[in-house]
């Protein structure tokens, strides 16, 4: 795998962490600034979702490793009745992929959301209510890399297929562009 590719795998899993650590803290009564994080802490529901959504974050990280290793390609060896079968690379690619739409597709709703709020042209909510500048800071530290994530996750899928294809139809596909 080319160099590149492997840093967007260890990219998708570093990313998210930053955002996963302030909400940990949030929920742990670490005062973030965040001015609903009582509403958080105080219900079950919504600790559940929050321990929930840094879980999948979490895993998902891990599992774009699987992009970069040898362990990416293999059925384990564990799972009964597939194990050790070959995982055709159109299968963690097409996940992928749904993936990072469905992520762009709900970060464009909540970031028009969030943009007419802050520009006054409608009421709602937004998560820097009542911060001051340094909580702001920390916030925007913390989920500004998180923004990366799809474009590391589109990075690890591109390395992933071209390391899969077999080397016969890269050079095929390459003598027909040519």
């Amino acid at each position: 795998m080319q160099p590149w590719a492997r840093t967007a795998t260890w990219l998708c899993l570093l990313l998210p962490l930053p955002s996963v650590l302030w909400r940990v803290l949030m929920l742990s009564g670490v005062d973030v600034g965040f001015a609903d994080a009582p509403l958080f802490r105080g219900s079950a529901e919504a600790v559940r979702y929050v321990i929930g959504l840094d879980l999948v974050e979490i895993i998902v990280g891990l599992a774009c490793l699987g992009l970069a290793m040898r362990w990416g390609e293999r059925v384990p060896g564990f799972v009964p009745g597939a194990g050790g079968r070959v995982i055709p690379r159109w299968l963690p690619t097409a996940i992928g992929t749904a993936g990072v739409l469905t992520m762009l597709a709900i970060w464009a709703s909540l970031i028009v959301s969030l943009a007419t709020t802050w520009l006054g042209l409608r009421t709602g909510w937004t998560p820097d209510r009542g911060m001051g500048a340094g909580d702001r800071a920390l916030l925007l530290v913390c989920y500004v890399p998180f923004l990366l994530w799809p474009l590391a996750i589109i990075a690890a899928l591109i390395g992933y297929w071209r390391r899969r294809t077999p080397l016969d139809a890269r050079a095929t596909s390459a003598t027909r562009a040519a």
